[in-house]
């Protein structure tokens, strides 16, 4: 009896079929099912990997065993008249390659697939869809003598793209992902797999007194020049250059010769001096430097005094303003806009401000209007997408809302305030694979921004995965060396130590934070780090006096979000009166940006609702109501939960760990146990993991001494301990303290 023989008779073949088969049948049942029940895509993966795996397994149990009436039985021997032949046949090879063929493909298939969903979850670049006739201008070099003048080459830049968006027939990427590239090294034809664009255009600009040099070529995809150009020519011509320089790239890319379009009545200017100052204004903002604001208003200023008549400086400071000031200062800005406007009624900035500061101030339909009339100028303009957010929330237009966000990252793909806020989108509404794709494109930037990695901490502690928060704290003091101790790196690590119960590390780390505060404005850490400390550190009340004596002052804690955990810190310092007054005044202040023209007196929930009940709202609103309970304040208790009860109804699920935790404590609140344990088990489900936060929060510690309860933060432990056990052999492999510290010695050495 040869061995192909000797399988048949041990039924190996038949185990085999049915095991193919029934593990078929299983994995599509789950890829159905799962996304029903909520499961992540990773759990589809796994069983994938555990089919794989098995197929051996079952083949050895087939070969030993057999299934009978009589119930498993192992595999009597062969006769000696049976004796097995080891010897292959012909065709035992035939159809040995044939089932090695098969299997190795749906190995590498599976694993293909695998790969795929791997790098999908980690933010690996995926071939991006180029459209056609889309193009990217990347800042024009700056050959000026004076250094410090960059700011014309990039103002040149955009006025380019501004005019070949203006086209129509050409897709063009917004300046802030092709400025991305500004000093990178990479070739036209990754830049161009990165931006998802056919085609590059560079070039360099060298002014020289009254007179410009300037120099494009157009690239193709692969990085071949299709077309170049110098232009020599007087300062009062530039904006004819550009319109040159428009017409012949849209000709090349879209072969039909586009005439020049004229810019509209008003945006354009003679005073080549007020033109400067504008382009410096502009360059100033899109720094963000530490005297952004000022140098900013400055220049824009400037520009006006030269000429009055010219717009754009108007609605760059109705920009300014915006992004910056807000609050009292909204009619200001609006000011700006409608100024800008009656000078140029066509700029689509002024447009785009003036339907921001129309949807705060209450009249989100017009605000709308405005935002779209944007859009339609200038299809480039990316922050119009971004503000559309608001009057569409507002008017109840979600889905539109969310329409404009990925319009907006296709013109913009590395937006950051569109990244960031789709980021926040993807999260809040359970979709971590593509939140955290996202939040990791900025990271293979050749210069993340600052906020990048904070944007990751905060995604990862949102989803109870604190190992990697941790990471990315490190990361982002790798990269910023240069600065001061960022909260992230200080408060961020205490934070994350804290909530895998690393008591020790949380305070090394959050001592750090201290240090960089001036004595007599201590920092307040942010309520997780308390509740994972239980009583809180020795200091902590005396902290508490210091910063209480600054509320009101307008500096560094008369801010919504600190007033809100310092307002939490004293209720964990067993002070609720005073908790009150701090979570009071947090609302108060975001009432102000919200009514700047008449501020209620008291807390106006309907104010609150109407414009939306951001996290922090609602943490102020629930600790309010936690506040009240403990002095005895029913009707204060009723109003805060009736609000809660109303931004619970809103909330559609799924969404994330962190937000099915703050539901599930509305829940407590509202007296509804039964739903707050039904909120844990989605988020156990998730992956939640805050166990520390939970057992050691004042407003919960009633609730959670039930059984039902104590058998969920029984799960809630279990996976905090396995990120502990991440953070703990990733510290063991790794001192990052000793690092961290040769860092900040080596920059203190560089600064004396």
């Amino acid at each position: 009896m040869n061995l192909w023989q000797e399988l048949r008779r041990r039924r190996v073949f038949r185990l085999a079929g049915f095991y193919v088969v029934g593990a078929w049948l299983v994995i599509q049942v789950a890829d159905i099912s799962f996304p029903a029940w909520g499961l992540p895509e990773t759990a589809l993966r796994f069983l994938f990997i555990a089919a794989i795996a098995g197929f051996p397994i079952a083949l050895i149990f087939g070969w030993f065993y057999d299934v009978t009436p009589q119930g498993i039985v192992r595999t009597e021997a062969a006769g000696e008249a049976e004796a097995v032949d080891l010897r292959l046949k012909p065709a035992d090879y035939v159809v040995l390659a044939a089932l090695l063929t098969v299997g190795a493909a749906i190995v590498i298939g599976s694993l293909g697939k695998i790969q795929e969903e791997v790098e999908t979850a980690t933010g690996a670049a995926a071939p991006v869809e180029k459209m056609a006739h889309s193009i990217a201008v990347l800042p024009f070099a700056n050959l000026d003598t004076n250094p410090d003048t960059g700011f014309f080459s990039d103002g040149i830049t955009e006025e380019i793209l501004h005019r070949l968006s203006t086209l129509g027939a050409l897709h063009v990427l917004a300046s802030t992902s092709s400025f991305a590239f500004r000093n990178s090294d990479e070739s036209p034809a990754s830049i161009s797999d990165k931006l998802g664009v056919r085609y590059l255009l560079q070039g360099s600009v060298r002014r020289e007194g009254d007179h410009v040099r300037i120099t494009a070529r157009l690239l193709d995809e692969k990085g071949f020049q299709l077309w170049s150009d110098r232009f020599d020519r007087s300062l009062e011509s530039i904006f004819v250059i550009q319109a040159e320089i428009a017409s012949r790239v849209s000709s090349e890319i879209v072969n039909t010769i586009v005439p020049p379009q004229e810019l509209p009545a008003g945006r354009t200017t003679e005073n080549m001096e007020a033109y400067s100052a504008y382009l410096q204004g502009r360059a100033y903002f899109d720094a963000r430097t530490s005297e952004w604001k000022d140098r900013a208003r400055e220049a824009f200023n400037r520009a006006i005094e030269l000429d009055p008549d010219f717009a754009p400086p108007y609605a760059g400071l109705a920009t300014l303003v915006v992004n910056s000031d807000r609050g009292p200062h909204w009619e200001e800005a609006r000011g700006f806009a409608e100024k800008a406007l009656q000078l140029d009624p066509d700029l689509p900035l002024a447009h785009a401000a003036l339907g921001l500061t129309r949807a705060v101030l209450g009249d989100p339909e017009n605000g709308l209007e405005s935002l779209r009339r944007a859009i339609e100028l200038d299809p480039s303009l990316a922050i119009a997408y971004t503000w559309t957010d608001l009057p569409l929330k507002k008017l109840g237009l979600v889905d539109e809302a969310a329409a404009m966000r990925e319009r907006g990252l296709e013109i913009d793909p590395l937006n950051p305030v569109l990244i960031r806020n789709t980021v926040g989108f993807e999260s809040y509404h359970g979709n971590f694979g593509r939140a955290e794709h996202l939040a990791l494109r900025m990271t293979g930037l050749p210069e993340p921004p600052f906020w990048t990695f904070g944007m990751l901490y905060d995604l990862y502690t949102e989803w109870g995965r604190y190992a990697d928060a941790i990471d990315a704290a490190k990361t982002h003091h790798r990269n910023f060396a240069g600065e001061s101790v960022h909260m992230l790196v200080g408060e961020g690590l205490a934070a994350a130590y804290a909530a895998v119960g690393l008591v020790e590390d949380a305070e090394y780390w959050f001592e750090i934070f201290r240090s960089q505060w001036d004595e007599e404005e201590p920092p307040l850490a942010e309520t997780y780090y308390f509740a994972a400390l239980g009583e809180g550190p020795a200091w902590l009340s005396a902290d508490l006096e210091k910063a209480d004596a600054l509320i009101g002052s307008e500096g560094p804690y008369d801010v919504p979000y600190l007033l809100c955990y310092g307002g939490l810190a004293w209720i964990q310092a067993g002070n609720p009166e005073k908790g009150i007054e701090w979570l009071e005044r947090g609302i108060a202040l975001y009432q102000r940006e919200m009514a700047p023209e008449d501020p209620p007196d008291g807390i106006d929930y309907a104010l609150l609702d109407r414009y939306w009940p951001t996290d922090l709202v609602v943490q102020l609103a629930q600790r309010l109501a936690f506040a009240y309970r403990l002095t005895g304040n029913n009707r204060g208790v009723e109003r805060a939960v009736q609000f809660l009860e109303q931004d619970r109804a809103n909330v559609k699920l799924p969404t994330n760990p962190a937000t099915l935790e703050s539901l599930a404590l509305t829940a407590v609140l509202a007296a509804d146990t039964d739903g707050a344990q039904e909120y844990l088990r989605q988020a156990l489900e998730l992956g939640w993991a805050n166990y520390y936060g939970i057992v050691n929060d004042p407003a919960w510690a009633e609730t959670i001494q039930t059984p039902d309860f104590q058998a969920l933060l029984a799960e809630a432990k279990a996976n905090n301990d396995r990120q502990r056990a991440i953070v703990e052999a990733a510290d063991a492999a790794h001192d990052f303290r000793a690092e961290f510290e040769k860092i900040e010695s080596a920059r203190s050495e560089t600064r004396r």
